[in-house]
Formats: structure tokens, sequence, C-alpha cells
């Protein structure tokens, strides 16, 4: 009986033990089961603090674009001082047109293109007001073929720095066809675009060199037609004003003391606006 009843405490005892770590994992397992959820919720947070984040600053940009100003001064070729030294220490992107047959033509291109500026020849045409000057190389609608291509290729060997043309006066022969279809085929020849000055609402420069694929442009507005600064600052506007409607906008002026004073003084103002000035060679179709 005695060793029953020790088996029995034993027995007892051995089911309370059970009992005992039964109840204790148990207790563990919800313990484990707590901190799990704890840690759900804790990434839960930390996730919806992730998309609540804030935003990197954006990068800065520059000024927005506001126009494309492309500027192109004619007449250099005449002379060689203080003027023309002028618009050499601009230091913004500008198209120099120098007219063919004078001692500074050739002397000027070479000049400007290594002080990093753009040279076009500015090509003499004939005019309804029958002006003179560069008589052996102006086309005139009388002229045959052979004639005006030889001109327009003398031009250019003159001055073969110049990577294209735009035409010094020319009411009367900008509107002939003849005589258009004879500078585009040279140019097209050379891979030389055309910019048309339009000295006359009846031209047909910039038509003629869609045709023959001559890449090419138009002047929006002339800048110094009148010799008088408030009045080249106001046309100045009007390129300004040209160019934000039109997102790009040509202007042409001329070597002139009054225009170099406007440029110098208006351009780095208006960069800073958002004008960005460029080479005409840029703005072709």
């Amino acid at each position: 009986m005695k060793k029953k009843k020790s088996r029995f405490s034993v027995n007892y005892i051995l089911i309370g033990i059970l009992v005992v770590l039964l109840v204790f994992l148990k207790r563990m397992d919800d313990r484990i089961s707590e901190l799990e959820k704890g840690e759900t919720v804790v990434e839960k947070v930390e996730l919806k603090k992730e998309k609540k984040a804030p935003k990197l600053t954006p990068i800065v940009s520059p000024s927005t674009l506001r126009g494309t100003i492309g500027i192109i001064i004619d007449d250099f070729g005449y002379r060689n001082d203080n003027v023309s030294d002028g618009f050499l220490n601009l230091d913004v992107p500008l198209t120099y047109a120098v007219i063919p047959g004078h001692e500074y033509s050739k002397s000027f291109g070479e000049k400007a293109v290594d002080r990093g500026f753009e040279v076009i020849v500015h090509m003499p045409f004939e005019n309804l007001a029958n002006k003179g000057g560069e008589e052996s190389f102006v086309l005139s609608t009388s002229m045959d073929n052979e004639t005006i291509q030889e001109r327009v290729q003398a031009a250019l060997d003159e001055i073969p720095s110049a990577i294209g043309m735009n035409n010094h006066q020319g009411s009367k022969a900008s509107a002939d066809q003849h005589v258009m279809s004879n500078v585009a085929r040279v140019l097209k020849k050379r891979n030389l675009f055309f910019v048309d000055s339009r000295t006359t609402a009846e031209t047909v420069a910039e038509s003629t060199m869609d045709v023959y694929k001559v890449p090419t442009t138009r002047r929006n507005i002339f800048l110094d037609n009148e010799d008088d600064e408030g009045k080249i600052h106001a046309q100045l506007i009007k390129l300004v004003e040209k160019s934000e409607e039109l997102g790009a906008a040509v202007g042409i002026g001329h070597v002139k003391p009054k225009t170099l004073k406007i440029l110098k003084k208006y351009i780095p103002a208006l960069q800073k606006k958002g004008y960005k000035f460029e080479f005409v060679s840029k703005m072709l179709h």
C-alpha cells in the first residue's frame, strides 16, 4: 500500500509539474504573439510615416526661357575702328553680316570668327531706289543665270569665313524669282543658309529657299532704321516681345555707335529676365 501511495504521489507531482510547464509555455506563447503584434503595429506606423515624409526640395532651375532672339548686325567691311571692335567685345552670340568688296571685308570676317562670332555675307541686291554701291557684286534682275551665280560665288570666296548670306537692300531683286533661284542654287551646293532681310513685302527670298531646301529664316524687326537711342531701344523691346510671342525672332541692326551702346546696355538685363540670344544659324527652318 505504501508503494502504491508513493507512486500516486510521484505521479501527482509529475502531473503538477507538467501542468505548470504547460501554463508557462502558454503564457510565453501569448507573450510572443503580443510582441509580434506590437512589431507589426510599429512597422505599419513606420510605413505610414514613410508615406507622409516630405518630398525632397527640388533643384532650382534657371529662369524659364521666355524667348529666343537672333540679332544680325549688317554692313561690316566699311570700317575698322572702335565701333567695329566694340561689337567684337560684346559677350553674346551675334551674327555679323559683311559686305563684300571693301577694304576690311575679309579681315573683319576672320577677326569675328576668331572671337567666336558667326559671319555671313551681306550680299548687295538691286533696289527700287537705284542706290549705288558694290557695283561689282550687286545682283540685278537683268542678269543671266551665269552672272548671278558667278557673283554669289565671288562674294563667298572673298569672305570664306561666312556660313550663310542675307540681302543688302534688294527691294527689287529679292522680289524676283529668277534672281533668288540662282542664289539658292549656289547656296545649296555650298551647304549654306539664307536670311531674308525682308526689305520689301513682295519678297520671294524665303519661299524660294524653301523650294530649294536651303535652310532659311526671316527678319522680324529692324532695330535702327532711325539713328536715335530711344527709338533703337524701343525697337529692341519690340523684338523681345516678338520673341515671346513666336518663341523666336530675328532682328537686324547696323554697325552704328548708338546701336552698339543700346545692345551693350540692355542685353545682359534681358538675359537675366529669361531671354536667350542665339546665333541665327540655330534658328533656321
